[in-house]
């Protein structure tokens, strides 16, 4: 197995006219968040998996977290319970993927995520996810406009113990508390690209987001506002 470990941080920019007007959520970055790292996570609900279930609570909370994870180069940001959640060498695993993050050089984002096939067995299941995104990247007081690489996002679920709550939407960009549950995840892979495009791989390409923007500036004075999260976080996850 070869991914990728890029991890899709290459950009591109769509030439012409635009077809939309830029969300009117202004960058702010959040103190959970990693110095540098203002991204914000949307999630389509489809028959592979529901956002807003126990199990899309998991699902949320572990990718979201290794994001952060990564960014900032450690598992402390990551949400209450990630490490616990994860594999015990979670602390290479996030340090394993090439981050270009920094307070130096902010990246303001969104990151779009959606099932595309589930595996279930007795005691597991594989989640592959399509990843798709957009952020603006500072440089030399300007910003650099464009899209995310396509790619598939592989998580295999543990069922032990107590089951995360279900989620509602919320207005929380973060979780406060653990929603993890007993469970936990024993292989992660955040790009599973291979040299041989893969059917999952093909099938993410081919995949356009709601939500995502059909148009993008190659460069901007300001970054490309992000999109609001959802479903969100609610301050009382399993309530509602």
């Amino acid at each position: 197995m070869v991914a990728a470990l890029a991890a899709g941080l290459g950009l591109a920019a769509c030439a012409g006219s635009p077809d939309q007007a830029p969300p009117d959520r202004p960058a702010a970055q959040d103190s959970h968040l990693p110095p540098g790292f203002d991204t914000t996570f949307r999630w389509s609900s489809t028959p592979v998996l529901d956002p807003q279930s126990a199990e899309g609570t998991f699902v949320r909370a572990y990718v979201e977290s290794f994001e952060l994870a990564n960014a900032g180069a450690s598992v402390e940001w990551g949400y209450p319970g990630f490490a616990e959640a994860s594999p015990s060498n979670i602390d290479q695993m996030v340090t394993a993927y090439p981050s270009e993050v920094s307070a130096a050089q902010r990246q303001v984002g969104t990151a779009f995520y959606t099932g595309l096939r589930r595996v279930d067995d007795v005691d597991w299941t594989r989640i592959v996810l399509c990843r798709q995104g957009y952020r603006s990247v500072e440089s030399d007081g300007t910003w650099a406009v464009g899209y995310d690489t396509s790619r598939p996002v592989e998580i295999d679920i543990r069922r032990t113990g107590d089951q995360p709550p279900a989620a509602p939407r919320g207005g929380q960009r973060t979780p406060e508390t653990d929603v993890f549950g007993g469970w936990y995840t024993s292989r992660y892979d955040f790009s599973a690209l291979y040299p041989t495009p893969t059917a999952d791989q093909k099938a993410c390409a081919a995949t356009r987001q709601v939500g995502m923007p059909h148009w993008l500036p190659a460069q901007a004075d300001e970054p490309w506002p992000v999109s609001p999260a959802v479903p969100g976080w609610s301050t009382y996850p399993g309530v509602g």
